[in-house]
């Protein structure tokens, strides 16, 4: 009678073991790369500070503090707790950057967990694959800095787990609760939104209808106030800043209405080849480039068949990854951050196709092609596996975990460097990486660029750069214009000569690295 509890507690040290290795992965990664560097990052910690100073959720960097309304808040609120008990910054940076550690390893904890009781595989294969891709090189890079990824990838396991059980047990509690859930899961990134409906059509499954009413309703009253807050609020952004700081989806739908619904496949298929390129490179490092797309093609024959054979025991997972990904190809924006996102899920259903394909292999009445065949996907999908550990130790051993922000902060701080030397505390100042700037020199910035779709595609035109660079100023009326070497606008700056009645920026001096220093003068 004590069999099965004892071979459930011995079934948790998997999932406790791999997420103590996960994360101190993770804690080692740690480095002493300023925070910021990355734009997102710096948003976030700016939203943090908002809230933890009683200011409100508030893009305070920007003129005038205008109210938040780009990325979700419950990221920044988490933040913002760090923040509220260490509210120096920057000594407060070592304690912030000890959360996605944390929550890294209570994701890789869950993933197994995950693996273990839904997706039915062996412990040991489970914590395994917990660990090599909830510690792989990507996923650390993200969880070395400010990046809500982690944060996303450990609720999102709860709320799958959540909603296992309202499908599993029914009950308008718990549909309740897994409602609630996806509504905190899209407070913390927008596209948790897809798991709502991967939710409802699960429950719908196991003829739960009742409990799908109940889900999208508590899902859409825990949404109300960020949406609410949403709509009051964005028209207090000026218009040149909300390419940028305003909420994604409106530009996104402007490029739709422009371009029309047909435009959906170039994304999808700029996406799909980019998804491909990423996927080749790090699950197949080892093998020959001109094969990696073959070899991608046949890993996803073998998630299938973890699909398959699970599409009973995680139905709302495996909707919730073809719903993710069916925003992912229609967004104009690299996939990879998507995927890092939800990457040790992903892995563990590679992992558990793997799993499934030996299983059918060594059933007994199994032909001798089926054998083959079988063999020959379990050994596809253990190739894979194996191939993105040794890529996650290849860069390890490179640093490359911190390698792109080192570059970024060796960028940005000749800029704040010069801001903080020639400037005053009261001044305005443009320049690329704004957040960064603000939190190291408290000054008030203005970007120099406006983001838009088109970006993906072609980059931005220089004379689109030069009338985003004219109109940012104007709105902002700084007394400099600062950029860092890797700034495009720079080189649009002589474009800006005062003429018509326009700002016009002055030459002060070169900065160390190639960045370069202009005195704004505004027409009267």
């Amino acid at each position: 009678m004590v069999d099965g509890p004892r071979r459930a507690a011995g079934a948790l040290w998997y999932p406790l073991a791999a997420g103590a290795i996960v994360g101190a992965i993770a804690l080692m990664a740690i480095t002493s790369v300023p925070l910021g560097v990355f734009w997102d990052d710096g948003v976030y910690l700016i939203g943090a500070k908002s809230i933890a100073t009683g200011a409100g959720y508030r893009f305070l960097h920007l003129p005038g503090a205008p109210p938040a309304v780009h990325f979700p808040p419950l990221w920044p609120a988490l933040l913002a707790v760090v923040w509220k008990l260490s509210p120096s910054f920057p000594e407060n940076a070592v304690a912030l950057k000890m959360v996605n550690p944390v929550l890294m390893a209570i994701g890789g904890a869950l993933a197994c967990l995950y693996g273990i009781r839904r997706l039915a595989m062996p412990p040991v294969a489970a914590a395994i694959t917990a660990v090599i891709f909830a510690a792989a090189l990507p996923v650390v890079v993200m969880g070395g800095v400010l990046f809500s990824e982690p944060f996303f990838f450990t609720i999102l396991m709860a709320a799958l787990m959540l909603a296992d059980a309202a499908c599993d047990e029914g009950g308008w509690r718990r549909a309740l609760y897994a409602g609630v859930a996806v509504g905190v899961l899209t407070l913390e990134r927008s596209i948790g939104i897809t798991l709502l409906p991967a939710l409802v059509i699960a429950l719908f499954i196991a003829r739960r209808k009742r409990e799908a009413a109940v889900a999208a309703a508590a899902t859409v009253a825990t949404l109300a106030p960020w949406q609410l807050w949403i709509a009051l609020h964005t028209h207090d952004l000026a218009a040149p800043l909300r390419g940028s700081y305003g909420p994604y989806f409106d530009w996104v739908l402007g490029m739709y209405r422009e371009r029309g619904p047909a435009f959906v496949f170039f994304i999808s298929r700029m996406n799909l080849l980019w998804l491909m390129h990423g996927l080749g490179v790090t699950l197949f490092p080892l093998g020959p480039r001109a094969i990696r797309p073959l070899l991608v093609t046949l890993m996803f024959v073998v998630t299938a068949i973890a699909v398959i054979r699970a599409r009973r025991r995680a139905t709302t997972a495996l909707l919730f990854v073809l719903f993710y990904f069916a925003v992912v190809f229609a967004w104009p924006y690299t996939p990879d951050r998507f995927m890092w996102a939800i990457w040790p899920l992903l892995g563990m259903l590679l992992a558990s196709g793997t799993v499934e394909c030996w299983r059918i292999g060594a059933e007994h009445h199994a032909v001798p092609s089926v054998r083959a065949t079988a063999a020959l996907a379990c050994a596809l999908g253990v190739f894979a596996v194996g191939g993105h550990a040794q890529y996650s130790w290849h860069g390890a051993s490179r640093h490359w975990w911190d390698s792109a922000a080192r570059t970024n902060a060796d960028l940005m701080l000749p800029v704040a460097d010069w801001i903080n030397t020639h400037t005053a505390p009261g001044d305005v100042v443009a320049v690329d990486g704004e957040p960064f700037i603000y939190l190291h020199t408290w000054r008030t910035v203005v970007p120099v660029h406006i983001l838009s779709p088109d970006e993906y595609f072609a980059g931005t035109p220089f004379e689109r750069a030069t009338a985003d660079l004219r109109s940012l100023i104007a709105m902002g009326h700084p007394q400099y214009a600062v950029f860092s070497a890797a700034a495009r606008e720079r080189d649009v700056a002589p474009m800006l000569d005062g003429r018509n009645g326009t700002p016009k920026l002055e030459w002060i001096e070169a900065l160390p690295g190639g960045g370069a220093a202009f005195r704004v003068v505004h027409s009267q």
